[in-house]
């Protein structure tokens, strides 16, 4: 039996588009806000580092709660 949740090809594939998405948000960035991260301290860096880590695990915990909601709905339509 299948995994839907393995890949069938190789994850690595999308690496380059991935880092294409990486290199496009830090293009926007300069343009809003120039080169002065790289001048930043590391604690500063760091700071901004674990208020986006917080963002990402709030995001999340809302797509978590939201998947719930589907999957009960699924679950209680073929029940």
């Amino acid at each position: 039996m299948v995994n839907p949740m393995i890949p069938s090809r190789n994850p690595l594939e999308d690496w380059p588009q991935f880092m294409e998405s990486v290199r496009l948000r830090m293009e926007k960035g300069r343009e809003a806000y120039g080169d002065r991260s790289f001048l930043r301290p590391p604690g500063e860096l760091a700071g901004e580092v674990e208020e986006e880590l917080l963002d990402v695990a709030g995001w999340s915990f809302i797509l978590w709660n939201r998947v719930r909601i589907l999957r009960n709905a699924i679950k209680e339509n073929h029940e």
